[in-house]
């Protein structure tokens, strides 16, 4: 079930080691047209610390807490929020995304995008179906597809989801956004819960969830 509700008091409604994977999508602070991404700097960290601690809280010793966080300029800003925080690193893994030129001027560094793979333990065990490699192909997702600046490639989150959950499990997502995660859980046999606060992109996210051919979501 996904919610409409802020991530953080929606986070603190779930039990402790309740979750079997996290894979999120924060905002990175780019000042896009949506909440809590337009922020100083020390209000953003205040932001987003107690949701990665509560993160750390929620998912399972051993479990990934799976992060996609901006390569570029803001990345400073993710690690000062998890070195406050209780997440452990992991690893890092790119996403190269060939069909990107939102700055065809450089290439090479916005046809890439970087996911954090962290857990709430020093050891990280829970490998699911398959092995998730350093450096992932998917194609860029464009805004107008589904309305929403940052909309992950269906294809990449499956193999995601995949590679580190089973059939079963309880996947999260507390930023939902356009409901990528969620559609790629429905598609596997996950389960799924999330939050999204904003009233339109609740309305895309069943838009999706009630398409009958999930092809078209690639």
């Amino acid at each position: 079930k996904i919610y409409k509700m802020d991530a953080l008091q929606g986070l603190k409604q779930l039990e402790d080691n309740s979750v079997d994977l996290v894979l999120t999508d924060p905002p990175y602070n780019l000042k896009k047209d949506f909440a809590n991404d337009n922020l100083t700097e020390e209000e953003f960290i205040n932001f987003l610390t107690p949701i990665f601690n509560e993160l750390a809280r929620v998912i399972k010793p051993k479990h990934s807490v799976i992060i996609f966080f901006d390569s570029g300029k803001k990345l400073p800003l993710f690690w000062k929020c998890l070195f406050k925080s209780k997440l452990r690193f992991q690893k890092g893994c790119n996403l190269y995304k060939p069909n990107d030129c939102s700055m065809p001027h450089n290439r090479t560094l916005r046809t890439s995008e970087v996911f954090y793979i962290c857990s709430k333990t020093d050891e990280l065990h829970h490998e699911g179906e398959g092995y998730i490699h350093d450096c992932l192909i998917g194609n860029h997702t464009r805004k107008e597809k589904w309305k929403h600046p940052t909309a992950k490639n269906l294809k990449i989150t499956r193999e995601i989801v995949k590679s580190h959950s089973v059939e079963g499990d309880l996947v999260l997502d507390c930023f939902m956004g356009s409901g990528t995660t969620a559609l790629a859980c429905k598609n596997l046999d996950r389960d799924y819960i999330g939050f999204e606060i904003s009233e339109e992109y609740m309305k895309i996210i069943n838009e999706r969830l009630t398409q009958e051919n999930l092809s078209q979501f690639k």
